[in-house]
Formats: structure tokens, sequence, C-alpha cells
């Protein structure tokens, strides 16, 4: 069994070892030939009309092949040159529309952004203003410069600032305007709910509709005694019109008080006293909460009076103050 193995190797390694023998002489002539083709001579002639004199010489197969292969090569890299070449100009009027249609939008966007810092500008001293009213200030301070707003892409854009174009560092400049002025309109705010409240504890409405017949300070006396300091606004109306608490309190008493008639008194917060003189008749008891603009009495011509009215008067500290700056928005 192993002989008959042995053989049939050895058979198989001859034959294959023949045939490649053979293959390798077949490769040997065909390359022998073909040399020998190539190597063949050609004559080339020129031949002039006159004849007199003939230009001719030879040339191998293998020179007139290289001679034809360099000029297949130089044809194609000449066409895939003007091929290309077209596209990058394709690409290059594309490129320069692309150009074009940017620079029209930077144009129009640098328009924008100026208005847009004009319009800031404008803003600029009436935020100041409302917030000198607000703080009651005669200063607006350093409000536009509170906020380092977006600093780490600020610093990035500052080392990029010879590429990238001015409108930018403008829209930031705006945003950190807007930033400063939401901020600023948040403390005014602030500012304003206090005051609201404030006002909303203080006397600050009208006590009743009327005109006015008589003002706060030195005066002629109705009753012909000369001249006498009036502490209070007299509000003349039709007997019976219904007066009103100016701000919310507590009733310190509400009864016949001499001259002023019949009388209510309210104490306020922050030391106010407002008095009401000369109803006809009250609505209110002593200890009574009162919120502002809540029935209290009505006109009327008790006390020492010419006419029907109601006295007004503020009093803080028990000290008389001028009523009508605390209604005059109301006239």
């Amino acid at each position: 069994m192993k002989f008959r193995i042995k053989n049939y190797q050895s058979r198989i390694s001859g034959k294959l070892y023949e045939s490649y023998n053979l293959f390798l002489k077949k490769r040997d002539r065909a390359w022998k030939r073909f040399l020998e083709k190539g190597h063949e001579k050609m004559t080339v002639m020129f031949i002039p009309h006159n004849e007199k004199k003939i230009f001719n010489f030879q040339i191998s197969k293998f020179i007139i092949l290289f001679f034809i292969t360099l000029f297949l090569i130089g044809i194609v890299t000449s066409s895939y040159a003007v091929i290309k070449n077209r596209e990058m100009k394709n690409r290059e009027r594309e490129l320069l529309m692309s150009y074009n249609d940017i620079r029209a939008d930077l144009i129009r966007y640098e328009r924008l952004t100026n208005e847009i810092t004009d319009i800031m500008d404008d803003i600029k001293p009436e935020i100041e203003e409302l917030y000198q009213l607000a703080a009651d200030t005669e200063e607006a301070g350093d409000i536009w410069g509170r906020s380092d707003y977006d600093q780490e892409t600020l610093d990035e854009l500052n080392k990029k600032k010879r590429i990238i174009p001015d409108e930018i560092f403008a829209i930031k400049d705006v945003q950190r305007d807007l930033l400063n002025t939401t901020s600023t309109i948040k403390t005014i705010k602030n500012f304003i709910n206090v005051r609201s409240k404030v006002t909303e504890d203080m006397p600050s409405i009208i006590p009743n509709p009327g005109h006015i017949s008589s003002l706060f300070g030195w005066r002629r006396s109705p009753f012909g005694h000369g001249r006498d300091f009036h502490t209070g606004i007299d509000i003349a109306a039709s007997a019976g019109t219904t007066i009103r608490a100016t701000a919310p309190g507590v009733v310190v008493s509400a009864d016949f008080s001499g001259g002023y008639g019949n009388c209510v008194r309210i104490q306020h917060k922050f030391g106010y006293q407002t008095i009401y003189g000369h109803m006809s008749r009250f609505e209110v008891y002593k200890g009574k909460k009162v919120n502002k603009g809540d029935r209290i009495g009505y006109v009327g011509m008790t006390g020492n009076t010419t006419g029907n009215h109601c006295h007004y008067e503020i009093r803080l500290g028990n000290i008389p103050i001028n009523p009508y700056p605390y209604m005059s928005r109301m006239w």
C-alpha cells in the first residue's frame, strides 16, 4: 500500500515538473518571438515632389510602440486635465456666486446690526432715567458694565478677530446690553412693587367726588376772623355724597369732635392718620378695620362749616401735612 502511494506521488510530481518545464519553454519562445518582432526594423521614407533627395530612416517596432503608448498617455492625461479644469471652473463659478450671496447677506446683517445698535443707544437713556426714578437717585451707576456676558465665547472670538466680521462683536455687545437692560428692568420692577405696596398702605385716593373749596395752609377765614391756618383740604359736594377711606387702617374714633362736627379718624401704617370732618352720619365705628375705598360716612355740614363739604386732613406723627400731593394724581 505504501509503495502504491509513493508511486502515485512520484508520477504526480513528475508530471507537474514536466508541465512546469514545458510552460517555461513556451514562455521563453514567446518572449524571444516578441523580442524578434520588436527589434524588426521599419523604414520610413520622406519623398519630396522634386524627388531630388529622399530622406529615410529605420526605426524598430519597440520605439514605434513606445511613442504610440506615450501619445496615448498624453491624450488621456490631457483629456483628464481638461475635464478637471472644466470642473474647477464650474466650482469656481459656484463659489463666486456663493461668495456674492454671503457678501450681500453680510451687508444686510451689517445694516440690521447698526439699526439694532442705534435703537439700543436710544433706549439706554430711557432705561437710565427709569432706574434713577425707581432708585430715587441722580446717578444711574454703571448699569451697562455689571455683567461679563459669555466671557468665554468672547475670549475665543478675540483670538480670531482678524477673520471674524465686526458684526459678530456688535451683536455680542447688543446681547450684553439687552442682558443688562433685563437686569435693570427687574430691579426697576422690584422698586415699583415695593413702592406700590407702600403706596397701597398710604393715603393715595380722593375721599369723595366734588371740587376743592379750600386748600391746605394759610387762608382768609370763612368766618370773618382774619387769617387762619387750614390744616386740611375742603372738598365741597352735595349732602349725602359717599366718603371713602383713602388707605387701609383702623378707626380710632367716630364721633362728634367740636369744630370738626361728626368726624372719623383712621390710623394707618407708617404713622399716617386721616381725618374726615363735617359728616352728616357715620358708616363705621371705633376699632373697625377698613380697606382703601371702603365707605365710612356721608358729606354733611356738621360742626363749624359754611356748606356741605368734607374736611380731609392727613397727619404724620400728629403733624398736619398737605394732602394735595397724595391726591394730586387723582385730579
